[in-house]
């Protein structure tokens, strides 16, 4: 399991952030706080050293992504309303039950430079979250891309839950990638880069 200290930080108080959202008080606070979200994924291959900001977040343990995702469908069916929208992330998605503590997942959606490194062998990456004024965690993690399964349609899924388009999008061109978190350090400026997980 990870960490207390950093699922508080990556999950707990981002739910907050969005329950703040969903009453309508998104002030400047929510939007640092929103830092959880848009996270440095950092990766080296054959584009060479590269930093990509992306929007990220944990998923569903695996016993529970075909339920979710037929819920997810569910709700993309439905007209948008964001409110609605929100409070079904909130009832349906982020769920401390719910949730692998263990990975995390997110979108390709330029396929540039982050997408020549990972399709060209290499399997590591890391992701730098940093929340001002001085909250910072690196997580070390092992990288997968998914098209066409489960963890590809959640990750497409809970995107356009939340980032509504007006034309539904041809989910074929934005693969997912899941992160299998291995280490994290603490690299605030009190710890300065302690590991912390495992």
């Amino acid at each position: 399991m990870l960490p207390e200290e950093f699922i508080r930080y990556a999950f707990e108080e981002r739910v907050a952030g969005i329950k703040k959202l969903a009453e309508g008080k998104f002030g400047p606070e929510a939007l640092i706080g929103f830092t959880r979200h848009n996270a440095a994924i950092i990766t080296c291959g054959k584009a060479g050293v590269n930093g990509s900001i992306k929007g990220i977040g944990f998923i569903h343990r695996e016993d529970l992504l075909a339920e979710t995702i037929g819920k997810l469908r569910e709700e993309l069916r439905r007209p948008y309303n964001p409110r609605e929208a929100l409070e079904f992330l909130l009832n349906e998605i982020y769920v401390r039950e719910k949730i692998d503590f263990t990975k995390f997942v997110s979108l390709e959606l330029a396929k540039k430079h982050t997408w020549q490194n990972v399709i060209s062998g290499s399997r590591e990456a890391t992701i730098l979250f940093f929340t001002p004024p001085s909250t910072s965690y690196e997580v070390r993690c092992e990288v997968e891309v998914h098209e066409g399964d489960e963890i590809w349609e959640y990750t497409n899924a809970v995107h356009d839950v939340f980032h509504r388009p007006k034309k539904p999008r041809d989910w074929s061109k934005t693969p997912a990638y899941l992160f299998k978190i291995r280490e994290i350090y603490d690299n605030g400026e009190r710890a300065m880069g302690v590991r912390i997980y495992p």
